[in-house]
């Protein structure tokens, strides 16, 4: 989508100039999709941070609410994010989602499916794991850590893809989606430590 590649491109020179931006692991982002990118989440922004760092377009699943506002909702839609019933098997989203990664499209996901207030990270849905295991396409963990404030030191760290395995392809049974997902959060989880002590190294406050 053009809306979605002009404000890229304006976001990626903006970005660097407003914060200490710290990227790592940008080789670990696959050349062609599909493939879904699973990140804790901590603010509202952090769509724009993971659009920043990823060369190709990223479809997100937004919090239903959103796509009631009469002006973010539009934006939200044009630049090809829908939406999804937060905490309940929202089949309507889940068939746009497997429809998105047929077509070899990448997928971003918060499988905590809310913001972190504390930074910390909380349990997670299983939408993340039943999709990838569903679609049979591979995960790409991404931590974020920072504070969205002019001069903070701000770190996407991104991690090695993965798949999620279960013994009837497609066919996940519930443990097999308990198990994915626990290894999504484990993966995110390594991730962010490392993003903290590159921001703490960097000299900015923990937060």
């Amino acid at each position: 989508m053009r809306l979605y590649r002009v404000l890229r491109k304006i976001l990626a020179w903006l970005v660097p100039r407003l914060v200490v931006f710290r990227p790592q692991g940008l080789e670990n982002i696959p050349k062609d999709g599909p493939f879904i990118i699973a990140a804790n989440h901590i603010h509202a922004l952090d769509p724009v941070m993971l659009a920043i760092v990823v060369p190709q377009h990223v479809s997100f699943m937004a919090k239903e609410g959103v796509m009631h506002s009469p002006i973010l909702g539009w934006f939200v839609k044009k630049v090809g994010s829908f939406p999804v019933k937060r905490g309940k098997a929202d089949i309507q989203a889940i068939r746009q989602a497997l429809r998105l990664l047929a077509r070899g499209q990448v997928l971003g996901i918060f499988p905590e499916g809310t913001r972190s207030k504390t930074g910390e990270m909380q349990a997670a849905f299983e939408g993340t794991a039943l999709l990838a295991a569903r679609a049979q396409v591979p995960i790409l963990p991404v931590a974020l850590h920072g504070r969205y404030r002019i001069g903070s030191v701000f770190c996407v760290n991104v991690g090695e893809p993965f798949y999620i395995e279960c013994a009837v392809a497609g066919k996940p049974t519930p443990e097999e989606r308990a198990q994915g997902t626990e290894l999504i959060m484990q993966r995110i989880a390594a991730l962010l430590v490392e993003c903290k002590g590159e921001v703490t190294a960097d000299g900015s406050e923990d937060c």
